[in-house]
């Protein structure tokens, strides 16, 4: 493959645009088709390259070698103030992250991004004149599938290594690298992607870092590695807001296994849902020891959209970024014998008359085409009884039982 290398002050801005949702008004970013669905969401861009700025990163610019359509690599240009190095195989795509380097830089952020340069080659091969501050690698990966390997992986890790690895200058704790992986990636695989870095540079530090935007799941899995790692914390939990001027949440520590432990739930007992991200990021025990500390906390459901605990007292919140991780917290006031269905919703309707309940969210794992159906008949049913309170309906694993929960904060 002959190179070809873009300017961003040549770029070309008439091409088709698309609007994120989470850039300023007036930021519009040029996408290829094949890199659309893949894109990283300027917000998260630029909060990451914010957390690196703290890094203290080596001279150079900033190398990324699998750059896609760039957005990524213009937020770093534009929150560090260093100059881009990005390749893209697909010319389509090059010339997309060009012009979005362009984009940014004329949207005010300096002169850095007009004089990096994006090329049209193989991130695998390690053909540069410079040192690099700081290594991205953003390897494309299926798109339709549960899971993958490492091995469907393009670029691989070990190639990318190889070609760049005398091109990276260090820094106290070594190389800055940024691994930027699947949210699919397991345990097993977490351990082989390490390895791998192990054998370029053995014993350097490593921070796994979960990127949750809501809705319970994670967007972002990425392994930060050397002088962007953080000593003595191998995980980082990143909770990003819906409202683009705040900041986000950010929780370290330690993986801490959650106990098996189950007891059933009492009336009075408070109920609070988690956010099921963070408690695959391992990190929610960290979090609830400082939210709710000192109460002795019981888990009902570890794994799925709705991990959930019972604890003696209720949540006092001390700002919104915390209620970001609760997806509901309340009070047991009823436990209702029964199932749900058709049939049987009037018997929740019927429980919930007697405490004031003008709404219910059904927070239970059901059936997706039998879910709006029950939540419908249940939000016609209690508008017209007039009820002013607000809860919602949890329940316990293997378990008929029902807990009516009466919603705090």
């Amino acid at each position: 493959m002959n190179n070809l290398d873009l300017n961003p002050s040549d770029a070309d801005l008439d091409g088709p645009t698309a609007n994120d949702s989470t850039a300023p008004e007036g930021l519009v970013f040029h996408y290829a088709d094949e890199a659309k669905p893949l894109a990283t969401p300027w917000q998260v861009a630029v909060e990451r390259a914010k957390m690196i700025r703290k890094c203290n990163l080596p001279s150079g610019a900033i190398l990324d070698p699998a750059c896609g359509s760039g957005i990524q690599l213009a937020a770093y240009c534009a929150m560090l103030n260093r100059e881009g190095y990005g390749i893209e195989m697909d010319k389509s795509t090059a010339m997309a992250a060009n012009s979005n380097l362009k984009r940014v830089a004329d949207f005010g952020f300096g002169q850095s991004l007009l004089s990096s340069t994006i090329r049209i080659g193989d991130g695998t091969i390690g053909e540069s004149k410079q040192k690099f501050a700081m290594l991205h690698l953003d390897p494309a990966r299926p798109r339709n599938s549960r899971t993958h390997g490492l091995d469907e992986m393009a670029p691989k890790l070990p190639e990318i290594f190889e070609a760049w690895k005398d091109k990276l200058n260090h820094g106290d704790r070594g190389p800055a690298i940024l691994l930027d992986l699947s949210p699919r990636l397991g345990d097993s695989q977490r351990i082989e992607v390490e390895e791998i870095v192990e054998t370029f540079w053995p014993n350097i530090g490593k921070t796994w870092v979960w990127t949750s935007r809501g809705r319970g799941r994670v967007d972002r899995l990425s392994l930060w590695v050397g002088q962007l790692s953080t000593p003595n914390i191998s995980r980082r939990y990143v909770r990003i807001p819906p409202d683009i001027k705040d900041k986000p949440l950010v929780i370290e520590g330690d993986f801490q296994e959650i106990s098996s432990h189950r007891k059933p739930p009492r009336k009075g007992e408070h109920v609070s849902i988690l956010d099921a991200a963070l408690v695959e990021s391992g990190l929610a025990l960290n979090f609830l020891r400082d939210l709710i500390p000192g109460q002795e906390i019981s888990w009902s459901i570890v794994e799925g959209r709705r991990p959930q605990i019972h604890h003696p007292e209720p949540i006092n919140f001390e700002n919104k970024q915390e209620r970001m991780l609760i997806q509901a917290t309340g009070r047991i006031v009823k436990l209702v014998h029964s199932d749900l269905s058709i049939d049987t919703i009037s018997r929740l309707v019927d429980a919930s008359r007697e405490y004031g309940f003008g709404k219910l969210t059904l927070r239970v794992a059901l059936e997706p085409q039998l879910q709006p159906r029950l939540q419908g008949s249940l939000d016609r049913q209690l508008s017209s009884k007039g009820g002013v309170h607000v809860g919602f309906v949890a329940k316990q694993p293997h378990d008929s039982m029902l807990l009516l929960c009466l919603e705090t904060q």
